[in-house]
């Protein structure tokens, strides 16, 4: 059985800081591997559209959690439906059933034991539905907290515990499902670093003078005991990755802004942003039960005047060319899509130039671009995209997502020293 567990938001250098607290299972994991983990993307959804299907972002679709439908204004979930290449990491066609908890994008079927990561718009939980009659599965919730605007303005300390206890449980899930019985593949991806790392910063794994280092190394001995367990059972077949990890932001960009100011995109007025609003948080009161915060009332999300706005962002990073053959109101015509994409491109460059070698502008390298996919895609490392409006002050973050994991893998596998996650689905199912 091949098994894949995810410990999302660690670096590579993070690895000998994180054995240190392991000391059960470091032994084996010490045996292993090291290899350097890499993507175009430092987003989780992208960069997971990679490893599960090995297929690039450019070729299975997915640029980010969420993607424009017909309008720049009309955003959708992106889901495992949406995907342009089927996943190859999860064996579900077969006798067994694989089990996946916590993992972007993947949806749950009637042959697969699945645990919500929260990202989808489904109020499903777990499945099964036989799942829900034990306590433990019936209690799973995926997120600790229902927005980072909500972490942002909450205390710290109680966060982490939050995060800590959420991870516990979900721990105790997956034990609980890898004791019961032969499954085709086993992922299972845990998200504390990452959440760490946004509350805490980097560099939490080696802060024993925290009030909270004790709450976390002690969910660390029971991580401890699991990761022991399953390279027991599967010494040959358990792999270790974080698909991404964080470094220190450095500033926020909205690149919408940027596009307002070199005439490109256009923005609503301040009545149809009511509208918006009120629209927002009708919404979020039937989908997740809460009120949204102010904080997420001033972003620009579904403020575009569509009918003068050339370009927009509306997926983070990505930049899209509003085209009348893509969108329903699109201001594009199919014989001014290059020159206006090629002057986007030009302006951001420039307007971003101060950022010199850490920024990457990447084109979509269909010239057609028929699809719904992004035709710029904008990276700058240590670099936080935010949407929010001109009169709201932006939150600089203490860590941004950077694009460079890690994998351990069985020595048996002859990895490269550096690997993309296009290649980690070919590697583990060898």
């Amino acid at each position: 059985m091949q098994c894949l567990i995810a410990l999302d938001g660690l670096s590579k250098s993070d690895v000998q800081l994180l054995l240190k607290l392991i000391p059960k299972s470091s032994k084996q994991l010490s045996s292993m591997s090291l290899h350097g983990l890499s993507c175009f993307f430092n987003s989780s959804t992208p960069v997971w559209s990679e490893i599960l299907t090995g297929v690039s972002w450019s070729g299975n679709g997915c640029a980010g959690f969420s993607r424009p439908i017909d309008s720049l204004n009309k955003l959708a979930v992106f889901s495992e439906g949406d995907l342009l290449s089927p996943i190859s990491l999860i064996d579900d066609s077969g006798p067994l059933s694989p089990v996946v908890i916590n993992v972007p994008l993947v949806e749950p079927r009637k042959n697969r034991y699945w645990l919500s990561d929260g990202s989808l718009p489904t109020n499903k939980l777990v499945s099964p539905k036989v799942l829900n009659t034990e306590p433990i599965f019936a209690q799973y919730l995926p997120r600790p907290y229902p927005s980072h605007a909500y972490a942002t303005a909450s205390n710290h300390a109680v966060l982490v515990h939050e995060c800590i206890a959420l991870e516990r449980h979900r721990l105790s899930c997956a034990v609980a499902l890898f004791d019961r019985e032969k499954f085709s593949s086993f992922v299972y991806r845990l998200t504390i670093f990452d959440l760490l790392s946004h509350i805490l910063g980097t560099g939490f794994l080696q802060a024993s003078d925290l009030t909270i280092f004790g709450a976390l190394k002690s969910f660390l001995s029971e991580l401890d005991d699991a990761l022991a367990k399953m390279m027991r059972k599967y010494p040959k077949d358990v792999s270790i990755v974080s698909a991404f990890s964080h470094t220190a932001c450095t500033n926020t960009v909205n690149l919408n802004l940027l596009l307002a100011n070199g005439r490109f995109l256009s923005v609503t007025d301040a009545a149809a942003q009511n509208r918006a609003d009120d629209e927002r948080m009708r919404v979020a009161e039937l989908r997740f039960g809460w009120e949204p915060s102010s904080h997420h009332l001033t972003t620009l999300e579904g403020r575009l005047n569509t009918s003068s706005t050339l370009a927009a962002s509306p997926v983070s990073g990505c930049v899209y060319i509003n085209r009348k053959n893509t969108f329903k109101d699109g201001a594009v015509t199919e014989s001014d899509y290059l020159n206006v994409r090629l002057q986007v491109e030009n302006y951001l460059r420039s307007a971003l130039k101060q950022f010199g070698s850490n920024l990457s502008i990447q084109t979509y390298q269909h010239d057609s671009n028929s699809t719904i996919a992004p035709d710029l895609v904008v990276s700058v490392k240590g670099v936080e995209f935010q949407n929010l409006s001109a009169d709201a002050l932006p939150i600089t973050p203490l860590t941004t997502h950077d694009n460079e994991g890690f994998a351990l893998l069985p020595k048996a596998r002859k990895a490269p020293e550096k690997i993309r996650t296009t290649q980690l689905a070919s590697l583990l199912i060898a």
